[in-house]
């Protein structure tokens, strides 16, 4: 009821104080979103609590950063830090998983879209306070997979055998020129936006965790996407046509796609499971079997011989069975 009480004076305080609303779905996260009308204006409000370590600082620093580069992040009409209230530019409802359900037939269009769009973002300069995606954050990530899935199936502790595989590969990627990472680039976060000029017909929704990483990570989010499939076919069309485009080293540029692809993969999964067991949300035990695919596809990269090998011994799969022990723990 507090917390009502403040959203009412801030949404007094930017004159929308009698406008109707709805809620938006929102993803893993602590924020939520509500649709605001107001005769024929809409705006969103974004609910994040800073008690919950939601702060939007980061968001509103990565929004004025994308936007100065002229990309469709979307406007800024009002903010209480403090709160972690943000009054947002409504970039509309047509992202791209919802549109592709009525429109399939604009898939390639779109993403190819999202691809010059991944590679403009990663040609502009970092931003100043980005952290680097570094060794530590990858351990860190990984390591939630043994944490939480692992863990919740009661398999013998096994991060130190992970670790031994994937600490060399991690070596390896690192060896490559960061770029500016928004982590979530995917189908549920793009919004399309046709009438908007060249550089900004991409919406741009979930980017506060941004780090400095490599530039492959957002292409396997999203192409090896949590949440919606895509095509083998399209997969590999667009992976060559980003490298078409960017010049990157075919070979080098696969094997660190397929680790780092890998490695969000294990994270994601133990993700999900964390969030059914900590969080009690077990619809996300659902996505891990198309994560689970998405993994195997990684593991027939040459590079992941020995992850592949460990995983075959040592995890069972995400059978109905072992996604049922997860959510009775």
């Amino acid at each position: 009821m507090i917390r009502n009480k403040e959203i009412k004076q801030f949404l007094k305080l930017h004159g929308w104080q009698n406008a109707k609303s709805e809620e938006i779905t929102s993803d893993a996260s602590n924020r939520k979103y509500s649709r605001l009308f107001k005769e024929k204006n809409t705006l969103v409000l974004m609910d994040s609590n800073p008690t919950e370590n939601e702060s939007i600082q980061d968001f509103i620093y990565y929004t004025n950063e994308l936007r100065s580069h002229d990309f469709s992040a979307p406007k800024i009409y009002g903010s209480d830090v403090n709160n972690g209230f943000l009054l947002l530019e409504d970039l509309g409802k047509n992202n791209f998983a919802s549109m592709l359900k009525n429109q399939p037939n604009l898939e390639n269009t779109i993403y190819r879209e999202a691809i010059n769009q991944l590679i403009e973002i990663q040609n502009t300069t970092i931003p100043t306070f980005t952290l680097p995606y570094d060794f530590k954050v990858l351990v860190k990530e990984v390591l939630l997979f043994a944490d939480w899935y692992l863990s919740a199936l009661q398999i013998p502790q096994k991060s130190k055998n992970l670790l031994d595989i994937l600490n060399p590969l991690f070596e390896k990627v690192l060896k490559q020129k960061p770029t500016l990472v928004l982590r979530d680039y995917h189908a549920e976060n793009l919004i399309w936006l046709p009438k908007r000029n060249k550089n900004k017909r991409v919406g741009l929704l979930d980017y506060q965790d941004a780090l400095a990483g490599h530039p492959a990570y957002d292409l396997a989010s999203l192409l090896k996407d949590a949440r919606r499939d895509v095509s083998f076919k399209l997969r590999d069309e667009l992976t060559h046509y980003f490298l078409k485009q960017t010049k990157f080293d075919k070979e080098l540029f696969l094997r660190d796609y397929s680790i780092l692809s890998a490695q969000r993969n294990l994270k994601i999964i133990g993700i999900f499971a964390r969030l059914s067991i900590r969080d009690n949300k077990p619809g996300y035990l659902n996505l891990i079997p198309r994560v689970w695919k998405n993994l195997q596809d990684d593991l027939l990269h040459p590079s992941l011989t020995e992850l592949s090998n460990f995983i075959k011994i040592n995890v069972p799969e995400p059978t109905v069975s072992t996604l049922q022990k997860i959510n009775s723990v």
